[in-house]
């Protein structure tokens, strides 16, 4: 392997953060959000098909942390939700600098807490100004969605995508050049049956000044999962997603084609989909759009545990898979990011020095990145500490031509058996 590079490491603060970061860049400011753990529990009352059912659910922090490149980071806790497991959060910076973070919340304001699961079950958005983030605003309402595109109408079978009250699930966030958010979720409808898994749909919250309207662009088909958004040069979205319950799982494009008002988009051809990948892939997903207007997509295959790359000119049209590292257990969690060559880097973990191994080796663990030159692909240990499990949910961004990657180290009390995770930073120097 080669050489480590002496990136400079940092604190991001925030407790026991650092569980599925995500990035952004406005200028030269970095952030970074993450879910963080914490020792609070919050009771949970469901109904799933008979007596009332009492039980704790975790509670975890959602976090924000940032910076000018090159300086100290400063982090704040956005909210404190319920979570079964945690499901993912957004972060993007609009054209003015504003950052904006989406998350799944507990519902109100017409919108209760789910009857047949636990944890939060809305989705969130706020945004951070004057030194603090703005109330938040819940974006959706149960499962009702105010449009759907009209070539997959048909899927949604005696009102399934309608019905339910467990939304809001795996937020990612983009702007579009006239600065509105745009943030896919994964909607589970009631979040209790096999089915509604399996007939989950990926929604999109589209802003028009102040207030959002919701189109589903991949409707009943289990999709929704590790959502990320990207806009092409030309400022059209494009959600990659990853479909795990539906009956042809594998990774997903949905793409607006052309411009058009919110109701237009549900006309036949203005949306589009496609199957990228098949089968099974590793948590998290990572997307790029570059400024050449390349698609990238970055995946760790669940069959082979390997990292692969596809791009593609076009948004229709794509590459084979690029192995990018098979030493090892390697390739978890990627985040995929052009730098200012618009060539592709991917942060990802290694878990173990053994082929698809079956738990982490802190002696071999470590954070690494893959760059491209030309048509090679190289990569590097960012940070690799052999008394600790270090690099799990990077998140890489570039800054000023320079990779900053947010990253999560966890250790074990020998005594207490008690784990406990830290929110770090590896700038290039």
């Amino acid at each position: 392997m080669p050489d480590a590079a002496v990136y400079i490491i940092k604190p991001l603060g925030c407790g026991q953060a650092g569980t599925q970061s995500v990035a952004a860049v406005s200028g030269s400011t970095i952030a970074f959000a993450s879910l963080a753990a914490t020792t609070m529990t919050a009771t949970c009352t469901d109904m799933p098909l008979g007596p009332v059912e009492m039980s704790q659910v975790d509670v975890w922090n959602v976090c924000y942390a940032a910076a000018d490149s090159g300086g100290e980071f400063v982090s704040h806790i956005v909210t404190s939700q319920p979570y079964l497991g945690p499901t993912g959060v957004g972060l993007a910076f609009d054209s003015s600098g504003t950052a904006t973070v989406a998350y799944t919340g507990i519902g109100s304001g017409g919108s209760a807490p789910p009857k047949q699961t636990c944890g939060s079950n809305q989705l969130y958005v706020t945004s951070f100004k004057n030194g603090s983030f703005t109330t938040p605003l819940q974006i959706s309402n149960g499962s009702m969605s105010n449009g759907e595109i009209m070539s997959m109408a048909g899927n949604c079978n005696q009102n399934i995508c309608n019905e339910g009250d467990t939304t809001g699930f795996w937020p990612a966030v983009g702007f579009d050049p006239g600065g509105n958010a745009f943030i896919p979720f994964r909607d589970e409808h009631f979040g209790f049956a096999v089915d509604d898994f399996a007939k989950s749909d990926v929604e999109l919250a589209e802003q028009t000044g102040g207030t959002y309207s919701v189109l589903t662009v991949d409707v009943s088909r289990g999709g929704g999962t590790y959502n990320r958004i990207a806009f092409s040069p030309s400022g059209l979205p494009a959600v990659v997603q990853f479909d795990e319950k539906g009956q042809s799982p594998g990774v997903y494009i949905d793409r607006q084609t052309k411009s058009d008002s919110f109701s237009a988009q549900q006309a036949p051809g203005v949306w589009v989909a496609a199957q990228l990948t098949t089968g099974q892939v590793n948590p998290i997903l990572g997307f790029a759009i570059s400024s050449s207007g390349v698609y990238g997509v970055a995946y760790n295959d669940q069959q082979s545990g390997i990292l692969h790359y596809i791009e593609s000119s076009d948004g229709t049209n794509w590459s084979s898979p690029v192995e990018i590292d098979v030493n090892g257990d390697t390739g978890q969690y990627p985040s995929l990011a052009f730098d200012a060559n618009n060539n592709p880097a991917i942060a990802y973990y290694r878990r173990n020095a053994q082929i698809q191994a079956t738990s982490c080796d802190p002696s071999s663990d470590g954070l690494l990145l893959a760059r491209r030159t030309g048509t090679h692909w190289g990569s590097e240990v960012i940070h690799a500490d052999p008394s600790i499990t270090d690099g799990a949910y990077p998140a890489l961004a570039f800054v000023n031509g320079k990779a900053f990657i947010a990253f999560q180290e966890t250790s074990t009390d020998a005594i207490s058996k008690v784990t406990t995770s830290t929110w770090w930073v590896a700038e290039e120097p």
